[in-house]
C-alpha cells in the first residue's frame, strides 16, 4: 500500500511520517514552493505574452492525482490526507509566470499549455516518478498558430506525495526552461510597438 501523509509538511520535505498521535483529518497542503526567480533573458522574451493552462476537467479539483503503473494504470487515484493549494492549472500557471516574468494584462499573444497528465506514477509501492505530459501553443495575434512544442517531463520521486510535490515542482522549472525557447523564437511580434517621443 501507498504511504499517506498525515501531518502537516511543507513542500520540500521528501518523506513524511505516519500518524504521530494526530488525528486522520490532518491533511497536508502542498503548493509548488516558495516564488521562483526569473530565468535569464525571461523578461524580454515574454514581453506582451500571456499564458493559458489547459488540463482534462479530472484535474480541475485541488485532489493530487497518482497511478499505480504496477497494478491499474487506467485508474487514477487520490490521496486522502494531501492536496494541493490550489487546482494543479492554477499553480503551474502561477510558477511559469514567475519563472518566465509573465505580468497579466494587455498581452498580444498567448502561450497556451494543453496537458494530458499532471500526477504521480508508481512503478513499485515504494518508488515513483512524476510526469507533465501534453503541449505548447505559441499563438499570435486573432490566436493564429504561430508554433507548437511537444511536452514530455519526468522527474524522479518517492513513496509519498511529499516527494511527488517536489518533483512535480522541479519538473515545472524544467518546463519553464524548455518553453524559454519558444518564446524566444516566436514573441517578437508580440511586443507593443514602441513609440517615438522624441522632436
Amino acid at each position: 500500500m501507498i504511504r499517506k501523509i498525515t501531518a502537516l509538511a511543507p513542500v520540500f520535505l521528501l518523506a513524511a511520517c505516519m500518524g504521530g498521535g494526530r488525528s486522520s483529518s490532518d491533511v497536508a497542503i502542498y503548493d509548488l514552493g516558495p516564488p521562483a526567480t526569473v530565468l535569464a533573458g525571461a523578461a524580454t522574451a515574454s514581453t506582451g505574452v500571456a499564458i493559458e493552462i489547459r488540463l482534462p476537467g479530472w484535474f480541475d479539483a485541488t485532489n493530487m492525482a497518482y497511478r499505480l503503473a504496477y497494478q491499474d494504470s487506467q485508474r487514477l487515484f487520490s490521496y486522502t490526507q494531501a492536496r494541493w493549494a490550489g487546482t494543479p492549472a492554477t499553480l503551474l500557471q502561477q510558477r511559469l509566470r514567475q519563472r518566465l516574468a509573465v505580468v497579466s494584462g494587455g498581452a498580444t499573444c498567448t502561450l497556451r499549455l494543453e496537458l494530458d497528465e499532471f500526477s504521480q506514477v508508481f512503478s513499485a509501492s515504494s518508488q515513483s516518478t512524476v510526469l507533465i505530459q501534453g503541449e505548447a501553443l505559441m499563438l499570435g495575434k486573432g490566436r493564429t498558430l504561430l508554433a507548437r512544442q511537444k511536452i514530455r517531463i519526468e522527474a524522479p520521486a518517492g513513496k509519498d506525495a511529499a516527494s511527488g510535490a517536489l518533483a512535480l515542482s522541479a519538473a515545472t522549472d524544467t518546463l519553464a526552461s524548455q518553453l524559454l525557447p519558444l518564446l524566444e523564437k516566436n514573441s517578437t511580434g508580440c511586443r507593443p510597438a514602441v513609440t517615438d517621443t522624441t522632436h
